[in-house]
């Protein structure tokens, strides 16, 4: 490995500074907080955008998952987490020789890159730009009574998910909201953390027990964390949302950031869902006129189209309710019938009317792809959503769930034992593990203390617009680590807003 330089260093898991860095070449319209470049300082790694956002450089970092050779494999084994900054090696086959790999968040428009801004605390109405203002009111795509929504923007950008794009935009071209890739490269900066520190000098969430080694944040609905209720925050003031929390009001606020300390990025569990681009789905209903209760159960569905291995999801079955809600592996029988494996339907309650039979295909944002240029609809080329964009912009790519019944509800949660969370044997398995999705055996309806049992909400919904990282109501279930699959471009509500990025 080649010596580590100051500039553009992700640090050292468990030392001063982990997790950002000094920018090795501030694009326009930047300036460096005092401070910025001593790992001690609460302002190291950060910059104050033109339109007064505070942002954090987070220097491109390589990764390595469940390696024998990682610091911290002795106690975590599979799910132990290393990374190294680029400057550890002379190059990235280098890296890959020795199980290390770039994160994804850092290779964009077809370019590695040395790193990324993120903002620091989530967007709020800055004087019509969504901006990054400590102790604001967070924008939300569904506002309700006293809450701040996108359409208060420059250009009145639409309540929806999918106006977060424009919403972002407000404060120029190259900003768009985080994508999944950024939301995993902040979540495997807090697990390595963890997993390296010693104490709470430089990691202030940090638990020697190893019960709640993860950032707290705004999530028991009392403006207190669930975890560590010694966390306190600010209301917003929304009067139909008197929980939601101000942008970066926790107290201590360095159990509340990334990485354990005053310079990380804030509000990384709870307070309000983000945004992320980067993966979504295309998929197909189809309806359910009958249901036997057969070994196994047997559904009647005309022209289903399915083929067997096929993942689907069952919802609004009248009658035979032990069904619905959960997410199957089917076998074909014929062209209109197919049932659900490992299904013993013979003691449920009779079918009795309705239901529906969903299946998707879901899909990765290319590296070739520039995120900043992507756009909101779903007819374009150039749109995140939709068949069209989705062909000229996508990579299948196919999820893991849990379809063992009657453990295949929608709410799952990360880990599942001492099973590895996150497989990183093939060049497909890092791409799903750097979008932040498990491995096959990676998830549970009860989840592991060391993935902090955070939200894995499986779900097969066309449109779709991943959420992370839950609100300030999601109680055990909010954490950096938490996704949400259940949601589409034009869904809006009150509790699901976003944070900003931009490369250089």
């Amino acid at each position: 490995a080649g010596p580590l330089t100051a500039i553009n260093n992700i640090g050292r898991p468990g030392a001063p500074g982990y997790g950002v860095g000094v920018c090795p070449a501030l694009p326009g319209g930047y300036t460096p907080l005092p401070g910025y470049t001593d790992p001690l300082s609460p302002n190291y790694g950060n910059y104050q955008y033109s339109d007064g956002s505070v942002m954090c450089w987070i220097p491109a970092f390589y990764l390595r998952l469940g390696h024998v050779d990682n610091p911290t494999y002795p106690v975590h084994g599979v799910n132990s987490v290393d990374t190294r900054p680029l400057a550890a090696f002379a190059s990235e086959a280098e890296a890959n020789a020795l199980g290390y790999y770039l994160h994804r968040a850092f290779v964009n428009g077809g370019a590695n890159q040395l790193g990324c801004f993120r903002d620091k605390y989530d967007c709020s109405n800055n004087g019509g730009i969504a901006s990054s203002i400590r102790n604001a009111m967070p924008m939300v795509s569904g506002p309700q009574t006293g809450q701040s929504g996108f359409n208060t923007l420059t250009g009145a950008p639409v309540n929806s998910h999918y106006g977060s794009i424009a919403a972002a935009k407000t404060r120029g071209a190259k900003f768009f909201p985080e994508t999944v890739f950024i939301a995993d490269a902040l979540a495997r900066i807090s697990e390595a953390h963890a997993q390296a520190s010693a104490s709470s000098v430089y990691c202030a969430w940090y638990d020697a027990a190893g019960t709640t080694n993860f950032p707290k944040g705004n999530n028991n609905n009392a403006l207190k964390d669930t975890n560590d209720t010694s966390v306190t925050f600010t209301s917003a003031g929304a009067s139909a949302q008197p929980n939601m929390a101000l942008t970066g009001s926790g107290v201590p606020f360095a159990k509340t950031t990334h990485n354990g300390q005053a310079c990380g990025v804030s509000d990384v569990n709870g307070n309000i869902w983000k945004i992320n681009l980067g993966l979504t789905c295309l998929a197909t209903s189809k309806s359910i006129t009958a249901a036997a209760k057969a070994n196994p159960v047997a559904l009647t569905v005309t022209g289903h189209g399915l083929t067997t291995g096929q993942t689907v999801m069952v919802t609004s079955v009248g009658g035979m309710t032990e069904i619905n809600d959960r997410l199957f592996i089917v076998t074909v029988v014929d062209s209109n019938t197919i049932t659900l494996d490992g299904v013993n339907g013979t003691a449920f309650a009779a079918y009795t009317s309705g239901g529906t039979v969903t299946s998707g295909a879901f899909h990765l944002l290319k590296a070739s792809v520039d995120v900043a240029a992507l756009t909101d609809g779903q007819t374009l080329a150039t749109d995140h959503w939709g068949a069209v964009g989705v062909a000229a912009q996508f990579d299948p790519l196919s999820l893991n769930f849990g379809t063992t019944y009657s453990s295949n509800t929608f709410a799952q949660r990360f880990g599942l034992g001492a099973n590895q969370v996150f497989a990183w044997g093939t060049a497909a398995e890092r791409a799903l593990s750097m979008a932040g999705m498990p491995a096959g055996g990676g998830m549970s309806t009860s989840g592991t203390n060391a993935m902090g049992a955070d939200y894995y909400y499986q779900h097969i919904r066309d449109m779709l617009c991943v959420i992370s990282r839950g609100s300030w109501n999601t109680g055990s279930n909010a954490g950096c680590r938490a996704r949400y699959l259940g949601y589409a471009r034009t869904n809006a509500y009150s509790y699901v807003g976003f944070a900003a990025a931009s490369y250089l």
